[in-house]
Formats: structure tokens, sequence, C-alpha cells
């Protein structure tokens, strides 16, 4: 028996891998009903595994809130799409989710900016998909300075 922990990069993309599964699943299926919140369960504490960062504006006495980074509503319709499409490998798709898979402390204000001002609250910027490279576009976009976690 192979007693080796793994570690928690190993873990984050077999999540992933699990996730389009599942999701491959459902296109086959015709259901394609998952929740976003899915995300929160099959990584727990999630934040231990996609935690990368704080915004600038984060400071003591300032209320804060976990942001996603790429709004998983959007990563579970993109991964539908790609399915469909059979442009990727279940792989591929696993490894775009492990890339773009981020949470980030913002403040609640920076939440309301995107959510509520920039109307970003599951989508990205126009034109964005997750086999692109700027994870943060969206962040980019509400004007939010993240500090990467080291």
């Amino acid at each position: 028996m192979n007693t080796a922990k793994l570690t928690p990069e190993e873990v984050h993309f077999r999540a992933c891998q699990a996730l389009v599964s599942l999701f491959r699943d459902q296109v086959e299926s015709n259901i394609e009903c998952v929740h976003s919140r899915i995300f929160n369960y099959v990584l727990h504490p999630e934040q231990r595994y996609v935690h990368c960062g704080h915004s600038e504006a984060v400071k003591e006495g300032v209320k804060t809130h976990p942001e996603h980074v790429v709004p998983c509503a959007l990563m579970i319709r993109e991964c539908f799409s790609f399915i469909k499409e059979g442009k990727y490998s279940d792989d591929e798709i696993a490894g775009f989710l492990q890339k773009h898979w981020k949470i980030v402390t913002i403040t609640k204000e920076e939440a309301k900016r995107l959510d509520s001002e920039l109307r970003l609250k599951s989508t990205m910027p126009e034109g964005w998909h997750l086999d692109s490279e700027d994870t943060f576009a969206r962040f980019k976009k509400a004007n939010i300075k993240v500090v990467k976690s080291i």
C-alpha cells in the first residue's frame, strides 16, 4: 500500500478531474445542472487549496470577502461547452480548472464593485474563456490589485 501523502496541488488537480468527470456525465445524460457551490464542497476547506492572496485594500478592521477569481458558475458553463465541443481532453479541461480555480480575499467594497457596478458577479470581461491565459482579468478590470500569498 502506498502511504505517500499527496501535495495540495495534487489534491487540487484530482478534485478538478473529479469535477470534469461529473460534468461529462451530466452532459452525456442531458442534465447539465450543477450548483456553483460544488467547488466549496469538493475541496474542503477550499481556501486551504486555492487561496492565493489578498487585495492591497485589505487592512486590519476592513470587512473582507473570499472571492473566486474566476466565477464558479462561469467555470462550470465553460467546462460544459468544452466537453460538448470535444476540443480538449478531460485532463486538459481539469488543467484549465486548476489554473483558474483560485480565491483571493478582497474587501466588501471591492466585492460590491465587481458584482453590482461592473456586473461581473458570474462573468469575466468580454472575450475571456477558460482556456485564456489571464486568470485575473476580472480583477484587473475592477482595478483590484492582488498581493499573492507565499
